[in-house]
């Protein structure tokens, strides 16, 4: 006889099923499925360099060691991330399975939180689950996946603002709302402040001012009675959680602010107006099928793919503004909601509004969008450029995750149980429209994030396992010449060496600073006729027991691997350049080059090596020398004509930098050139931003290329000495370089 299922229990059933359907869904879509998708590759590999650097120390440390030396390295943002990974590392996963298995656990939270924002509002389980699938199907949560904790970020955003609406909740009822007691969500504000502000800044802002924005909607519309307890509760408690985590957050990075960004740089990465409307090709499933999308590329458009490929957001604004319609009566928080999103959006657009602003036709412009090319200020400017928190959103598309939570968060209340049932059932039409609309091409995606689990094994095989065959734990170690090396973040701390180098434009711009001498003394990127002696400098100075000369971008090489080879020419020239001074040990590999001294100099004291070399190297901040020029000299009224720096009639500096260290003492300066006319000509030694000349003087020409030779004399040390030729629009001058050499070599024989 066959037994029927009551109709409660298949119900009870329903719900856990369509859960976790949904659950399985947004790990796909987020690429987090541990031992077989990694969800990107170069944050992945950055992030990872941490975690492991971690697990090298201890679980309980939140510095890295292994890169970014001398000085530990504070991760700039994404902590939490990292930490979560190590755990998983040291459990026994491999690296890009740590990674994932940290992006899915995070990925749960956020959509445990969405699942309980809805049933805040009183939604039935199965519409909850629709909620929070809607939430984490958006573009600006996954296609962030390449920027790892901005994802989460944004992804968890449901979680702060659940905290901020169960304590407005508390303070001031709405009419029929149950105050409870709320004591827990009291206790867990400041943790979720601190968790925002070292997880990502970007996020932190979304939260802080969207709360900030929603508290005073709340504010407006409540009682005496509720206005005096969240004036007397609410803002104390919002205030003191964001201001603790920022101060944790700055004593943890030792910075309160990082450098500003010019206005044209938020203009760049604002959000065009189309972009919003029209998803980009390859993006989207359903509007790829309907032909909707529009393909998009950093030759038409001003920032960078992320501005176009995670700002669609036109269904869910569409339904939130309906929601916001019929809700606006019913539902305090929804105009509270709706404030939210319009200034999320406003901040989105950046200083100007671009509709469909691309760049001129046969115009050379970068990334940075300069104000003639947009069509009106937004007026959002001035926040920008002098708003403390405000000024450090230079990617200002990324509001656009402010406002598309809070349109997510009005549409979220229409299906609430206290509507009538065919607004509930219109409300979860538009939620699964969304939905459609939001998804990627997941066969694409699969196979996308496939790829980037099989790049990151190729990585650990190719690199980490090669190099552990010819460095060894605990060295110190260059990689020359220094870039933002996300690469090397995850080779120092796989191999346990202790690297100058590190990733992350913020974590560079701290780490420079403490570098020693001869490692400061190499510039971005940049291989010129010193290249070769400050290795040999920095070697024998016993500041770096070994240098790697890799054949490829150690940035971009982490995004995609194996990389183009680009410098592998460059790399062997320099390799024999230093065999030949014989007191190198060359070692070639596959896809780089290692130095390090031979036993004899090995063993010998830095002093002596270095007080040999520097009498045939000329380099700062001992020596300076300039011997021709090409097009990176710094100049306002000179040109170049082959190798020589010649002027053009104009008054102005002919040449002025390089800025770099030098030490005290008594210097010769030798310039070398010739001279026709040089009434208005003077040349200086300046430092200090040129505020300070440690001599000026007029061109005495003599001999057949010699302008000047004069005694400098500096007191003290200097960051960044230049040497500086101001000619008149009548003068004639052609430069060929220059020379400051010691008076005698300094008996200290080194920097400091």
């Amino acid at each position: 006889m066959a037994k029927f299922e009551h109709p409660l229990t298949s119900r009870r059933a329903f719900t856990p099923l369509l859960l976790l359907s949904a659950w399985c869904l947004m790990l796909v879509m987020h690429g987090a499925v541990p031992f077989l998708l990694t969800p990107t590759l170069g944050q992945a590999i950055w992030s990872t360099g941490f975690s492991q650097s971690f697990v090298n120390q201890s679980l309980w440390t939140v510095y890295a060691t292994n890169f970014g030396a001398p000085e530990p390295a504070a991760m700039a943002f994404g902590l939490p991330g990292a930490w979560l990974t190590a755990l998983y590392i040291q459990l026994g996963l491999q690296p890009p399975d740590a990674y994932s298995a940290m992006v899915a656990s995070w990925m749960t939270l956020a959509m445990g939180s969405a699942y309980a924002m809805a049933r805040h509002f009183s939604a039935k389980p199965a519409l909850a689950v629709l909620a929070a699938l809607g939430w984490m199907s958006m573009p600006a949560t996954w296609a962030h996946a390449g920027y790892s904790m901005l994802s989460i970020g944004i992804a968890l955003l449901p979680l702060y603002f659940l905290c901020s609406l169960k304590l407005l909740q508390q303070c001031a009822p709405a009419d029929g709302d149950p105050v409870g007691n709320h004591f827990w969500w009291k206790l867990t504000y400041p943790l979720v402040c601190i968790l925002a502000v070292f997880m990502d800044g970007y996020s932190f802002m979304f939260f802080a001012v969207g709360a900030g924005l929603l508290g005073g909607w709340w504010w407006l519309k409540t009682d005496s009675i509720g206005r005096r307890r969240l004036a007397l509760v609410a803002l104390p408690l919002h205030v003191l959680s964001l201001l603790a985590g920022y101060l944790l957050y700055s004593t943890f990075v030792g910075k309160s602010s990082y450098s500003a960004a010019s206005l044209d740089f938020f203009r760049g990465w604002g959000a065009d107006l189309t972009f919003f409307a029209r998803p980009t090709l390859g993006m989207h499933w359903l509007p790829d099928v309907l032909g909707w999308s529009v393909a998009r590329s950093d030759q038409q458009y001003f920032g960078d793919a992320s501005v176009w490929i995670t700002t669609f957001c036109i269904p869910v604004t569409v339904g939130g503004i309906w929601a916001a319609w019929r809700m606006a009566r019913v539902q305090r928080a929804a105009l509270g909601l709706l404030l939210v999103a319009g200034f999320g959006f406003y901040m989105a657009m950046g200083p100007s509004i671009k509709l469909n602003s691309v760049k001129p036709e046969g115009a050379t412009l970068g990334p940075l969008m300069p104000a003639e090319a947009a069509l009106a200020p937004t007026g959002s400017g001035f926040l920008s450029e002098k708003l403390p928190g405000f000024n450090g959103m230079r990617a200002s598309y990324r509001w656009t995750a402010l406002g598309v939570f809070g349109a997510w968060g009005v549409l979220l209340l229409a299906l609430s149980t206290r509507n009538q049932r065919d607004t509930q059932l219109f409300a979860a039409s538009l939620m699964a429209g969304v939905i459609l609309l939001n998804l990627p091409d997941l066969p694409k995606k699969w196979a996308e994030d496939v790829q980037n689990r099989a790049m990151f094994f190729q990585i650990e095989t190719d690199l980490v396992d090669d190099m552990r065959l010819v460095l060894n734990a605990k060295e110190r170690v260059a990689f020359l010449p220094w870039r933002n090396d996300f690469l090397v973040n995850y080779l120092a701390s796989r191999l346990n060496v202790v690297s100058f180098n590190i990733g992350g434009d913020k974590n560079l711009e701290s780490a420079r600073v403490r570098w020693p001498t001869w490692m400061r003394g190499f510039q971005y990127g940049q291989i010129d006729a010193q290249f070769a002696n400050r290795i040999v400098m920095l070697l024998t100075s016993k500041q770096a027991d070994a240098v790697v000369l890799p054949y490829s971008d150690m940035l971009w090489a982490a995004h995609r691997w194996p990389y183009l080879q680009e410098f592998r020419d460059q790399m062997l020239s320099i390799a024999q350049t230093l065999e030949h001074l014989d007191m190198f040990e060359i070692t070639a590999r596959e896809h780089y080059i290692v130095v390090r001294l031979n036993p004899e100099y090995r063993n010998a004291p830095s002093s002596t090596n270095t007080s040999k070399l520097q009498k045939h190297a000329c380099l700062s901040p001992l020596c300076l020398k300039q011997e021709g020029f090409n097009q990176t000299v710094q100049t306002q009224s000179g040109t170049l004509s082959g190798k020589r720096l010649v002027t053009r009639g104009q008054q102005g500096f002919l040449l002025y930098g390089p800025n770099v260290e030098m030490n005290p003492g008594e210097y010769i300066l030798t310039v070398y050139g010739s001279s026709s006319v040089h009434t208005g000509t003077w040349i200086d030694v300046a430092s200090n931003q040129g505020k300070t000349q440690h001599g000026r003087y007029a061109l005495m020409p003599h001999g057949e290329h010699l302008l000047l030779e004069a005694r400098v004399t500096l007191p003290a040390a200097v960051q960044d000495l230049e040497v500086r030729v101001f000619a008149g629009p009548q003068d004639q001058v052609q430069l060929d370089g220059y020379k400051l050499q010691p008076v005698t070599p300094t008996s200290s024989s080194g920097p400091p």
